[in-house]
C-alpha cells in the first residue's frame, strides 16, 4: 500500500506493516490505520538488540498526522507499568510493543524533547492492532525529559 505523508513523501508500506487503532487515539477519534517507520536512535539511549528506539507512527488517512514515539526502556530503564490484559485484548506478552509519544519543543536556541510516560501506545504485533492507554499512576510524568537531539533515518521498520 502506498502512504502519502507530508514528512516522508509517498512511502510503500506492506499490509503487515500497518497497525489498526479501532478506538482511535485520545484527541483523534474514530478508527485509525497507522504505519510505523524507524526514526533512528536518541542520543544517550540504548537500542535494544540493535533495534532502533525512535519511531514515527504515521496515520495512513491523514498525511499531516504523525507522532514521534520511543521505546521507553531505551531512555527510562526503570519504567515499570502494569497493563490490564483486558485493555489489550489479552495479547501474548511476546507480541506486545510499548511506545511513548515524544514531544519536541524548540526553546532557547535548542531543542527539548519529552516523553509521555502516562499514556503508552501498546501494539499487538501479531494482530497488528494498537491502543493508547491512559494509566492511573500519578507518579508517571506526561513530560519526562529526553536527550537534546536525535539522528533520524526514515528507514521503515516495525516494532
Amino acid at each position: 500500500m502506498q502512504v502519502t505523508t507530508t514528512r516522508f513523501g509517498t512511502v510503500e508500506v506492506p499490509d503487515d506493516g500497518l497497525v489498526t487503532f479501532a478506538d482511535g487515539l485520545p484527541g483523534f477519534g474514530g478508527p485509525r490505520t497507522m504505519a510505523l517507520f524507524g526514526a533512528g536512535d536518541i542520543a544517550g539511549a540504548s537500542a535494544a538488540d540493535g533495534h532502533q528506539n525512535l519511531f514515527w507512527l504515521q496515520d495512513v488517512g491523514d498525511p499531516d498526522l504523525a507522532f514521534l514515539t520511543i521505546v521507553p526502556w531505551s531512555a527510562y530503564p526503570d519504567y515499570d507499568i502494569e497493563i490490564d490484559p483486558d485493555e489489550i485484548d489479552h495479547a501474548d506478552a511476546d507480541d506486545v510493543c510499548v511506545l511513548n509519544v515524544v514531544t519536541v519543543r524548540r526553546e532557547h536556541g535548542g531543542m527539548q524533547m519529552t516523553a509521555n510516560l502516562l499514556a503508552p501506545i501498546v501494539i499487538d504485533t501479531a494482530r497488528r492492532t494498537g491502543r493508547q492507554l491512559i494509566l492511573d499512576d500519578p507518579a508517571l510524568p506526561i513530560q519526562a525529559p529526553l536527550a537534546e537531539s536525535s539522528n533520524a533515518t526514515g528507514d521503515e521498520i516495525t516494532c
